[in-house]
């Protein structure tokens, strides 16, 4: 007859290979913040993101490189930022999607530095050509707003900054999700700390330039929980969860080396913009 302990130690071995399998999905399905996030999941409205840049009437009829299948297209809004507005059934959302620019090196070299306070505390402090950029089209955006909807708010580049403003405009009122990529800093340290309470995945790509503009020495914060995809493959990340910026995440390049915009059209194997349509 075997011994009862023997059974007992058996039992615990079985249950300690089982959890160790389980830390191999770690990468794919990590707890964070108090939240979870699915790469797949990130993954997805990085294609929404991407398919923002391509053309209108691809658009319209939903048929191009990263416009995922089974999805309900409420909306195309063509203008200097295309925003997509649909409904997907795999995160039972309805998701805004923001283009960025389209040139990046321009967008970089015009972008200015001046703050505005249009908020009721006016502590508050957001960059005033993006923030006046994302008033251009918060009313109609708006529109498709559903009382007890789950939103989902993705953009890149300029379109990640988009993405804040309308997310901090609503997500008292909405059960919000945010994931930028390569999005740009767009507020002071009041902004980034009200903006706490937003569940904003920040997904940065290795020397990616635009997610270190503006400079902190201005200022300005970041917002949200960083992925930091260190590497050119879509499986590789770290995950810093910190109100302050943290250099053991993409800021590990600052302040010197974090120049690249081939970075910064490259994200979780991803080629994005219109030459990638």
């Amino acid at each position: 007859m075997i011994p009862k302990s023997y059974v007992f130690l058996y039992c615990v071995n079985i249950r300690m290979r089982f959890f160790q399998r389980l830390l191999l999905l770690v990468p794919f399905f990590q707890l964070i913040g108090g939240a979870f996030i699915g790469l797949d999941i990130v993954k997805r409205n990085l294609q929404f993101a991407a398919a923002s840049y391509c053309d209108i009437g691809h658009l319209v009829d939903w048929n191009c490189k990263q416009c995922a299948p089974g999805i309900d297209v409420k909306a195309i809004i063509p203008d200097e930022s295309t925003i997509i507005v649909a409904r997907d059934p795999v995160q039972n959302a309805t998701v805004f999607a923001f283009r960025g620019s389209v040139n990046v090196e321009n967008w970089i070299s015009n972008l200015q530095f001046d703050v505005v306070a249009p908020y009721d505390d006016t502590d508050v402090k957001v960059h005033k050509g993006l923030y006046h950029e994302y008033l251009l089209y918060k009313d109609e955006i708006s529109a498709y707003l559903v009382p007890g909807d789950q939103i989902v708010i993705t953009g890149h580049s300029s379109g990640g900054a988009m993405s804040m403003f309308f997310a901090y405009d609503i997500y008292q009122d909405y059960d919000v999700v945010v994931y930028t990529f390569g999005k740009p800093r767009i507020g002071n340290a009041k902004f980034a700390e009200t903006a706490s309470a937003i569940r904003h995945f920040r997904v940065t790509h290795a020397d990616d330039i635009v997610a270190h503009i503006p400079e902190e020495v201005l200022g300005y914060r970041h917002t949200g929980i960083e992925v930091w995809n260190y590497d050119d493959t879509d499986i590789n990340y770290k995950v810093c969860d910190s109100l302050e910026e943290d250099d053991e995440c993409s800021n590990s390049c600052a302040p010197i080396h974090c120049t690249s915009t081939s970075d910064h059209l490259f994200y979780l194997g991803t080629a994005i913009g219109s030459a990638s349509c």
